[in-house]
């Protein structure tokens, strides 16, 4: 009994030790594409199995002194899909994602409330993984 409490004990402390040299994974894996005033929009990617993509989107505001908008879009034959976050001061976003495959036009932008923005496409290819 005292062994395998030992092992157990030894097991939980390499655990802790992963976790706190490492750090969250998802944290290292979002690629900023935009920064206005202390606020990031971040996107990645998650490839699917049938040769798709499915493309995230956060909207970091905890550096921020005022709400943000970010959001993305994707066109596929004519029809738009859009994705948005209103996110306050101080605060991250939700998680959203579109799908995306080859021949859809993907763009992504943040701004203002007051309508003021910027954004444009973006090569899935160069966001990082999730």
């Amino acid at each position: 009994m005292t062994q395998r409490l030992t092992v157990l004990g030894a097991l939980t402390c390499l655990l802790l030790a992963t976790m706190a040299f490492t750090g969250p994974a998802a944290e290292a894996a979002w690629t900023t594409s935009m920064r206005i005033h202390g606020g990031k929009l971040q996107l990645c990617k998650e490839p699917l199995r049938d040769g798709r993509v499915r493309v995230n989107i956060r909207l970091d505001n905890r550096g921020a002194s005022h709400t943000h908008l970010g959001g993305m879009s994707r066109t596929r034959g004519g029809e738009r899909v859009d994705v948005n976050h209103r996110t306050a001061a101080g605060r991250l976003s939700g998680v959203k994602s579109l799908v995306w495959q080859r021949g859809d036009q993907f763009v992504a932008g943040m701004g203002e409330v007051t309508g003021e923005g910027a954004g444009g496409d973006f090569l899935v290819s160069d966001l990082a993984r999730c």
